[in-house]
């Protein structure tokens, strides 16, 4: 069952839209949920547009959860809404309200593409109580590689700031850091990340798999890159989107 649901989200001032796809069979609540993230001059509608989640999430038995990011990257923007706090508080406690999602970590993973994919490792990483898994399908996994070279200069003015292309290295926003910082109390989310080897960031995501490599964190994360035939489209995401889900649902039940 496909939902639509409007609502004013206080952390953006306005009222948004998220897209919830609900299975036909499952208890009235607790439902395992995937929070699903857009990529740039994406919105709620674009999973269910142009990808077959639907029936993966049938098969599955899981809900679904599209919101709006806009072109944030999924943080608190410096001249704009703050989409992290948004995504990471806000959201999880109404669709919970309205749809009796569950509310346990080992019930909820997080995973998009591109700008999604990179968002959802972030807000993982930095929400690990939140979050059993997160998966990047084609995802920005070094930030700080890609706005040296962006040609999407307004966006990055508005989450970054002017100096953009120099301030996001050794901050939250970058994820070498984050990891390199990440508690060692802290619960540990399975990390997943897929590319197609044509795709203009499969060079990002071999420097994101072997710094995991390198450091032995690939071990702690449960980290696991898988890579095939692909360019940076729907037709990637699409016949990967399942295997992703898989991943992180695995992940959960062997954690």
């Amino acid at each position: 069952m496909l939902s639509t649901l409007s609502f004013r989200a206080n952390s953006l001032s306005h009222d948004t839209l998220i897209n919830v796809i609900l299975p036909d069979e499952t208890p009235t609540e607790d439902i395992p949920t995937l929070y699903l993230l857009h990529g740039m001059h994406g919105n709620h509608e674009s999973w269910v547009r142009k990808s077959n989640v639907e029936r993966y999430a049938a098969s599955r038995h899981i809900a679904v959860v599209m919101p709006e990011g806009e072109n944030s990257f999924y943080h608190d923007m410096k001249y704009g809404k703050k989409y992290f706090t948004y995504i990471a508080e806000e959201l999880p406690s109404v669709v919970r309200r309205v749809y009796r999602l569950s509310g346990k970590r080992e019930k909820n993973f997080i995973a998009g593409l591109s700008m999604g994919g990179y968002g959802a490792v972030r807000t993982a990483l930095l929400k690990p109580e939140a979050y059993a898994a997160a998966a990047s399908l084609s995802g920005c996994l070094d930030i700080v590689r890609v706005l040296t070279e962006c040609k999407w200069l307004t966006e990055a003015a508005s989450i970054w700031g002017d100096d953009f292309r120099t301030c996001a290295k050794d901050t939250d926003s970058d994820l070498f850091h984050v990891l390199d910082s990440f508690p060692d109390s802290a619960p540990k989310p399975a990390l997943y990340a897929c590319c197609g080897q044509q795709d203009s960031l499969y060079r990002d995501n071999l420097t994101f798999r072997d710094y995991m490599q390198s450091t032995g964190k690939a071990d702690g994360f449960r980290f696991l890159f898988e890579d095939g035939p692909g360019i940076h489209d729907w037709i990637f995401w699409n016949n990967w989107i399942g295997r992703a889900v898989d991943r992180c649902l695995e992940a959960a039940k062997n954690g």
